[in-house]
């Protein structure tokens, strides 16, 4: 089935918090008091509160003993009071939390937990317990905040956030002005040094631009006069006069920035079924330490305060906010690894299907091959070409696919393009899959594939050569063709071969080509099948047809014909240095550059965060459950509430520790 993108954006929207609970988010802050680590953390504030009430706690503790213990007879109200200052600093917000939560209907959250359970030990005389629950759980709420603070700014830092200016050349000067303000067509000045901030086209100067940013590669590449350079470079040398060709809210950083906030919103059915999970679980087991506390001493004869004490127990291992917490975050570290490598991924549903995936689906120009023609000959046949160089058949091929973006046309414009400089061209027309028409000298042609040429209703002569055939004839006549050979990629055959040692045991090509140019490249690639002489909606249900067989398709691809397949398949992988707009939007997955390695890259990545996110799962579970049993048939009756603080904010951090690995990124297999 055909995803369904969204890409419109609300700031202002109801969105699920670590807790499992839905929220009104404003912009960064969110009703349920947590903030997300959207605004930057104040640590020595933090550090205050949990220093004054660790050190009242201490204080309270051993007067407590002392007394208890005969050597010092201190009034109670005296340790009482700095336990109590020492809840009240690190639990007034939680408690506060806790009642504006019910307040609103939501009940069973982690805030209601240690509420419930922290009181409860005051209550019980459990004082240094019922302190030491709020105190750890404050700790590691703020950890958490952290982690996930370094996990989006692992994303933040590949763009260096949006800029507030830029310089344009206007009346012959320069000012500064707002991105937003920059017109299509303006002049910017990039000094050495500067990022370029909108996508643009160098109308002046030359310099070597670094596009670690948005591609991952860390060797600068050259650019010179002519050469277009996207928003989110940095130019490393020289100065640089740019023409923008795209408003900043079209520009790569904006869409980047989009796709980035678009991100969090697209959740995997791991993440959903955590958050179901939590809804559940937590009323049951607050049903559950209800029963230990009420059943043993109603029916049983057991002690009511060692019962009340099981049970606050119960409560606090139970939260599951080490599910909840680490299952995201390992998602998003996973996110923000990828974009570290030049890989934009537009949601954690994707990461997921990426790991899932078992076939892996390639169009070949611009994908497998580089998309860089070589001439390989021309066959003339109508023209009257005055030498053996084809200068005529050459200038009308060349005149009809001058406004045309697809590869082969930009191969032979530069090839080509200065015999049809004097040619007048008009009515230029696009035929999907096929080619182009174009009147050149008042003279209509065709040029493109033999499907162009049979809707032409022309005879012409199929060229036995191997490459890529584009034919040219008028209403009337066949003129020629002329065969262009195109260049495989580098990687490309690693790039495969890699995904099949991953365990993607099916790889397939798609393409308009002809079938033994088709079947050449797939040979020299390592491609199990290929499939030529494909229009894009034939290319659209051929991926129907392999998911229709139970596997999991990701389709990789870069041209606006590629749009329909790379939505219909479940993880569509655009290449974002050449791809088109479309190609982009229609994607699930941008490569920031043209390198097939990254995909094996990522892959990587999001397999890694599978095995993390589970390696979670089971370990909080199995943890809980322990201490929960062992809480309820008295195993651990002295140790219950510090086993239990473990239980919940010892396993949420080392929860969360392991999946902040999915930020580290092993380059190699």
């Amino acid at each position: 089935m055909a995803k369904n993108h969204n890409h419109e954006h609300e700031h202002n929207h109801s969105a699920e918090c670590c807790c499992g609970h839905n929220h009104e988010h404003n912009g960064d802050s969110c009703s349920c008091g947590h903030d997300h680590a959207h605004e930057e953390l104040n640590k020595k504030e933090f550090a205050g509160k949990v220093i004054s009430a660790g050190l009242l706690l201490i204080i309270g503790y051993i007067l407590n003993e002392l007394t208890e213990n005969g050597v010092l007879n201190v009034p109670s109200f005296v340790y009482l009071l700095c336990f109590g200052i020492s809840y009240l600093i690190v639990g007034f917000d939680i408690i506060k939390e806790t009642v504006e939560g019910i307040i609103h209907g939501d009940v069973f959250n982690e805030n209601f937990l240690m509420g419930i359970a922290s009181i409860g030990a005051f209550c019980v005389g459990e004082y240094t317990e019922g302190c030491t629950v709020m105190l750890l759980f404050t700790i590691g709420e703020f950890l958490q905040s952290l982690a996930v603070q370094k996990s989006r700014k692992s994303i933040k830092d590949m763009l260096e956030l949006k800029p507030e200016s830029v310089t344009v050349l206007r009346n012959s000067k320069e000012i500064c002005v707002k991105p937003e303000d920059v017109k299509v067509g303006e002049l910017l000045i990039v000094k050495p040094g500067e990022k370029l901030d909108l996508d643009g086209k160098i109308t002046e100067g030359s310099a070597e631009v670094d596009m670690k940013a948005l591609t991952g590669e860390s060797i600068p590449v050259s650019k010179s006069e002519g050469d277009t350079v996207l928003a989110g470079s940095v130019v490393a040398d020289g100065a640089l006069t740019i023409e923008v060709i795209k408003e900043y809210k079209d520009s790569t950083v904006s869409r980047i920035l989009d796709m980035i906030e678009d991100a969090e919103d697209n959740k995997s059915k791991t993440e959903q079924s955590i958050t179901r999970f939590a809804r559940i679980y937590t009323p049951i087991v607050c049903l559950v330490a209800l029963l230990i506390i009420l059943v043993p001493p109603l029916f049983f004869g057991g002690e009511w305060s060692d019962w009340i004490y099981r049970g606050l127990s119960a409560l606090v291992v139970s939260c599951p906010c080490a599910i909840v917490i680490s299952i995201p975050l390992a998602f998003f570290g996973g996110i923000g690894a990828c974009s570290k490598q030049g890989v934009l991924v537009k949601g954690s549903n994707f990461l997921e299907s990426l790991a899932k995936a078992d076939t892996a689906v390639f169009d070949k120009t611009g994908t497998v091959t580089s998309g860089k023609f070589e001439y390989v000959s021309c066959e003339c046949h109508n023209c009257k070409c005055s030498d053996n160089q084809h200068r005529e058949l050459l200038g009308i091929i060349a005149a009809c696919e001058r406004f045309s973006t697809h590869p082969l046309a930009k191969s032979i414009n530069l090839a080509f393009g200065h015999y049809s400089d004097s040619l007048d061209v008009k009515d230029a027309k696009n035929y999907s899959g096929m080619g182009v028409s174009a009147i050149v000298d008042g003279v209509k042609y065709y040029v493109g594939n033999e499907k162009l040429m049979a809707l032409a209703g022309v005879d012409y002569t199929p060229t036995e050569l191997i490459g890529t055939a584009v034919y040219c004839c008028s209403d009337t006549d066949f003129m020629g063709d002329i065969v262009f050979a195109d260049i495989i990629k580098q990687d490309s055959r690693d790039t495969i071969f890699e995904l099949k040692a991953q365990g993607m045991d099916y790889t397939v090509m798609l393409t308009g080509d002809r079938k033994e140019i088709a079947d050449d490249i797939a040979s020299k690639a390592g491609i199990v099948t290929a499939h030529s002489k494909l229009l894009p909606d034939e290319k659209v249900n051929k991926v129907k047809e392999l998911q229709q067989q139970g596997r999991t398709v990701l389709y990789i691809g870069d041209g606006i014909n590629d749009a329909p397949v790379l939505a219909q398949a479940d993880v569509g992988v655009a290449m974002g240095g050449i791809g088109s707009d479309a190609a982009i939007e229609a994607s699930d997955m941008v490569i920031m550059g043209d390198s097939l390695s990254k995909i094996p890259l990522a892959r990587r990545i999001a397999k890694k965060t599978m095995r993390i996110e589970h390696e979670n799962i089971i370990f909080s579970l199995a943890v809980k459950l322990i201490i929960l049993v062992g809480c309820a048939v008295g195993i651990f009756d002295e140790n219950a509430m510090w086993l239990a603080v473990f239980g919940d904010v010892g396993v949420c951090l080392i929860a969360t520790a392991n999946a902040l690995r999915t930020l580290r990124v092993n380059k190699k297999s």
